[in-house]
């Protein structure tokens, strides 16, 4: 069972996102992420928050669906508490939507926070999805894709790739060399880091 957690941040083309949203068997709102479920006349399986952001209207709306109601003052983020609910129900996969934008604290959070999870969490935006590299994986992707690579949680050591422009070789990614906008050649691009965490970013569509 695969999760699509919608939350407060960014979302200009939620049409866009709707097919990857309805691809996973169930969807939460995280607080006002309700306002996009709304939006798209999505009927969530489970609302989380503290709901001091979302409109009172709109929750009384969706009065019937299960809320797991938080207290506004605690040390996780709602969508933190969402995203750990999740994976105590046993799920694959979660995807984020909504997880990034209007606010920089809660965009950089949330980044960090696909750390905790490599290989099972993932942020999706209209333009790109994000996930957590930890060991080796292989990526699906279409030749000329756009792919960063950025270290997550201190140096990304051991790196090595396969079927990119710029390919690395037993290479350390830190603060000060980070692989920004590299190109896939290949339909298969292989990423392995030996110490460490890799921020991957598969850009889709750069406008």
């Amino acid at each position: 069972m695969n999760t699509a957690i919608i939350a407060n941040g960014q979302i200009d083309d939620l049409e866009k996102l709707l097919p990857s949203i309805l691809r996973n068997q169930r969807i939460i709102a995280v607080d006002a992420g309700l306002i996009y479920c709304k939006r798209a006349s999505l009927t969530p399986d489970v609302l989380v928050g503290d709901f001091d952001s979302c409109p009172k209207e709109i929750l009384d709306a969706y009065s019937e669906i299960p809320q797991t109601r938080l207290p506004r003052d605690k040390d996780e983020t709602d969508l933190e508490v969402a995203i750990q609910e999740e994976w105590k129900r046993g799920v694959e996969t979660i995807t984020l939507f909504g997880a990034w934008g209007k606010r920089i604290d809660h965009s950089l959070t949330n980044a960090l926070i696909l750390g905790r999870n490599p290989g099972k969490l993932r942020m999706e935006t209209e333009v790109e999805t994000a996930f957590a590299i930890c060991g080796k994986v292989e990526l699906t992707c279409p030749v000329g894709q756009v792919i960063s690579l950025i270290p997550l949680y201190g140096q990304a050591k051991g790196i090595t790739t396969s079927g990119l422009k710029w390919e690395l070789k037993n290479g350390t990614l830190d603060q000060n060399f980070v692989g920004i906008s590299n190109v896939s050649l290949k339909p298969r691009v292989t990423i392995e880091v030996q110490d460490g965490l890799l921020l991957c970013c598969q850009i889709y569509d750069l406008g």
